[in-house]
């Protein structure tokens, strides 16, 4: 099984933030699916690869360069933050983990069930309660959620 590391401000494994499209591509194969950059609701919604069962996600910006990466949880693939497994750890040691660099921004409207942590760019999802493990950690370029 591969490790794909997450350094906040950098990637997820063998993806790093600021990546080309055709870069992404050349390490991690053609994707799954694909979306192109569309607006719909009076939303931007980014272009973006599907990867690895769609589990590993790889959005782009206007010049189509990596500014937002999502990891979920997949068999060929385990995803940690200084060392301890995203996916399998318990929510409360995958926070100490996060903790120990910065706090979850408590005042996030999907907080405490989601977690983002603003200085590092890193997001915590899962989908159902506080309890559950975690399902995504995404991370994003500096100033991605400026515009929320």
């Amino acid at each position: 099984m591969n490790e794909f590391k997450v350094i906040p401000h950098k990637g997820i494994g063998p993806v790093d933030l600021g990546m080309t499209r055709e870069q992404v591509r050349a390490v991690l194969g053609a994707p799954s699916h694909e979306d192109a950059a569309r607006e719909k609701w009076g939303i931007s919604f980014p272009a973006k690869d599907y990867v690895l069962n769609n589990a590993f996600q790889v959005s782009y910006d206007s010049e189509m360069n990596v500014e937002f990466i999502e990891a979920g949880s997949d068999p060929a693939f385990e995803v940690t933050i200084d060392g301890v497994p995203v996916h399998s750890s318990s929510p409360e040691t995958v926070l100490a983990a996060i903790r120990e660099h910065a706090e979850p921004d408590k005042s996030d409207d999907e907080y405490p069930t989601n977690q983002l942590f603003p200085d590092l760019e890193l997001s915590l999802f899962r989908e159902h309660g506080e309890r559950d493990r975690f399902d995504a950690i995404g991370i994003s370029v500096r100033g991605y959620r400026d515009d929320d």
